[in-house]
């Protein structure tokens, strides 16, 4: 399905560019050299690592457990069916929309709304093919199927990167990365993590799983927005070869 989707939301970015001149593919085309840069890849080897170690011992199981037993209910099944949507495929078609209307109707000048669409969608567009790509190369199960354990290069299971953590998370990280409220940017943080949320509850993704769909999402929306005022504070993803942490970035 993730598959199918990137196929459709790059024939739709391409259409896109063609009619709205160089703007999109060229902001697109930064994102992408942004992204995929070799000066990531401590980054992503320490996100696979702690994806790893949650995925391939007890721990992803234990905090499914441990989560089912002292939280799940009929109230939070009602609520997760609700932060569920933000993360579904309708969701990039409708930012797709956005971007169209910002590029075209009014040459980015929209107003902030549609800057926000635009700049999320660029922002799924680059993420997306990263992790569809970590998907086939995980592997790993379903809580309500079997283990977490990654099954590597096997193609016969494509959960070792939640889709929808990231496609759910992408709105509100790039929301906060617009804003300069410190208040403000802490709620968009926090309504980032609740499609992942929704998958742990739905018994549909592992805790290694949503993580490493958010710290995708987060680190991706870094890197397209990567031109937004450097007075600004933003939370961003740290890594280096032995630490993921989120950090906190206040210049003065």
């Amino acid at each position: 399905m993730l598959k199918k989707l990137s196929l459709l939301l790059v024939s739709l970015c391409l259409s896109t560019s063609l009619w709205a001149g160089e703007s999109f593919s060229s902001d697109l085309s930064k994102g992408y050299s942004n992204f995929y840069n070799q000066d990531n890849l401590p980054w992503l080897g320490a996100t696979y690592l702690a994806g790893g170690i949650l995925a391939n011992t007890s721990l992803d199981r234990d905090i499914q457990d441990e989560y089912n037993r002292r939280f799940h209910s009929q109230a939070t099944d009602d609520f997760a069916a609700i932060a569920k949507k933000t993360g579904d495929q309708s969701t990039a078609f409708v930012f797709l929309g956005i971007a169209a209307l910002n590029r075209l109707a009014c040459n980015q000048n929209c107003g902030a709304v549609a800057e926000w669409g635009d700049r999320t969608a660029q922002a799924l567009l680059v993420g997306l093919p990263a992790v569809w790509g970590s998907q086939m190369l995980l592997g790993g199960n379903r809580p309500h199927r079997g283990k977490s354990d990654w099954t590597p290069l096997q193609f016969d299971t494509f959960n070792g990167v939640s889709g929808h953590a990231f496609t759910g998370a992408v709105p509100f990280l790039t929301a906060a990365a617009m804003t300069d409220n410190t208040y403000a940017k802490g709620m968009f943080y926090g309504l980032s993590t609740l499609t992942a949320w929704s998958r742990l509850n739905d018994q549909k993704h592992y805790f290694s799983q949503i993580m490493m769909g958010w710290l995708f999402a987060a680190k991706v929306t870094g890197a397209v927005n990567m031109d937004i005022g450097s007075n600004q504070a933003m939370l961003l993803p740290y890594a280096d070869d032995k630490t993921v942490a989120l950090t906190f970035i206040q210049p003065f």
